[in-house]
C-alpha cells in the first residue's frame, strides 16, 4: 500500500512527477516473496478473495487495479479465469478500471472478455489474431509494450549492462550499482544459481504483434516496467521508444504512444498528454527534432511543469 503514500508525496513536490498508482497486485500465483507486511503481489484463491483484495484498496482511491494474471504448466485455467473476472466485476462496479498483466494470446483475450480496460505488456507467445483485434478494438483498449525489460534482466543477468548517455546522466547511481554486485554473490549463495537469459530473436513476435495492433488503429502506450532489474526508471523510456521505433512505428505514433495514450493510461486525459487550451503545460523540450531520429528524444533542453521550468 506504500505506492498511494507516494503519489500522495508526489503531489505535493513541485519537481517531482505527476503519479498514478495502483495497489498490490492481485494475482493468480503467488512469487516467492522477502516477508513484509506490505506485500506488492498477493494470490487470490478464489473470486470472493479476488473481490476482498479489491475492497481493501478502495479507500485509498486507486487509480487502477492491477491483476497479474499468470498460468504455469498444470494450473486449473477456468479456476484462474473466474478469479480475474471477479477481480475485474468488483473494480467495475466501484468504477475503478483495471490494467491487466497477460502476456500469452489465451489470459489476454480472457482478460478482455473479463472486462479489463488496459493491456499491460505486449503479447509475446505467438501473433495475435482477428479476434483478439476485434477485442481489442471494439473496446479501445490501451495496449502497452514493455519491450526493454527483458533486455534489462538479460545484461544484469549475463554481467554484460551498457548504459546510454541519458541513462548514465539521469539514471539513479544507486540502483545502477546494485547491478554489478551480483558477480560479488557466491554463485550457492544464490538459490538456483543466476538466470541466464538467452539471446532474443532477431525480430521478436511481440514487434509483429505491435504492427498489427499499430496497423488496425489500437491506441498503443510506450511503457517500461521500470524498476524491474536493468530497467530505471525515467531514462529506460527512450529505450523503450527506439525499440518501438525497430519494430516499425512512425515517430510522430511514437510520440503520441508515450504522451496522449500515455496520459489515458492514468486517466489524465483531460488535464496531460496533448497541448490544449486548459490543460497542464508540462512539456519537455528538444534541441533536435524526433520526427527526424527518435533518438532526438534524448536530447532535451528544458523541462516544463504546469508551465514552470524545473530543469
Amino acid at each position: 500500500m506504500w505506492n498511494f503514500d507516494m503519489r500522495d508525496i508526489a503531489s505535493h513536490t513541485k519537481r517531482a512527477p505527476r503519479v498514478a498508482v495502483a495497489g498490490p497486485l492481485i494475482s493468480t500465483y503467488a512469487p516467492p516473496a522477502l516477508p513484509t507486511n506490505d506485500p506488492d503481489v498477493i494470490k487470490a484463491n478464489s473470486p470472493a478473495e479476488a473481490r476482498e483484495l479489491v475492497r481493501r484498496q478502495l479507500d485509498r482511491k486507486p487509480d487502477l487495479i492491477k491483476i497479474w494474471f499468470i498460468r504455469r504448466p498444470g494450473d486449473n485455467f477456468d479456476q484462474q479465469v473466474q478469479i480475474v473476472s471477479a477481480a475485474i466485476d468488483e473494480s467495475k462496479s466501484h468504477q475503478v478500471r483495471v490494467a491487466v498483466h497477460a502476456t500469452e494470446l489465451e489470459t489476454a483475450k480472457a482478460a478482455l472478455r473479463a472486462g479489463a480496460d488496459i493491456l499491460v505488456h505486449s503479447v509475446t507467445d505467438r501473433l495475435v489474431d482477428t479476434e483478439f483485434i476485434n477485442l481489442v478494438k471494439s473496446r479501445d483498449i490501451l495496449y502497452m509494450t514493455t519491450f526493454f525489460v527483458e533486455d534489462g534482466y538479460r545484461q544484469v543477468f549475463n554481467q554484460r549492462v551498457s548504459l546510454t548517455d541519458i541513462e548514465r546522466r539521469l539514471g539513479d547511481p544507486e540502483v545502477i550499482a546494485t547491478w554489478s554486485e551480483l558477480a560479488k554473490i557466491p554463485p550457492n549463495e544464490i538459490p538456483g544459481g543466476i538466470p541466464h537469459l538467452p539471446d532474443p530473436p532477431k525480430r521478436p513476435v511481440a514487434y509483429d504483434n505491435l504492427m498489427l495492433l499499430e496497423s488496425a488503429g489500437v491506441r498503443v502506450v510506450g511503457a517500461t516496467d521500470a524498476g524491474n532489474i536493468g530497467t530505471l526508471h525515467g531514462p529506460s523510456l527512450h529505450r523503450e521508444l527506439e525499440l518501438m521505433a525497430e519494430a516499425g512505428m512512425r515517430p510522430m505514433d511514437i510520440i503520441v504512444s508515450a504522451t496522449k495514450n500515455a496520459a489515458a493510461v492514468m486517466g489524465k486525459q483531460d488535464d496531460l498528454g496533448t497541448l490544449e487550451r486548459g490543460k497542464f503545460a508540462d512539456l519537455v523540450i528538444l534541441d533536435a527534432d524526433p520526427l527526424m531520429d527518435i533518438k532526438n528524444t534524448r536530447k532535451i533542453f528544458k523541462v516544463m511543469k504546469a508551465g514552470e521550468f524545473v530543469q
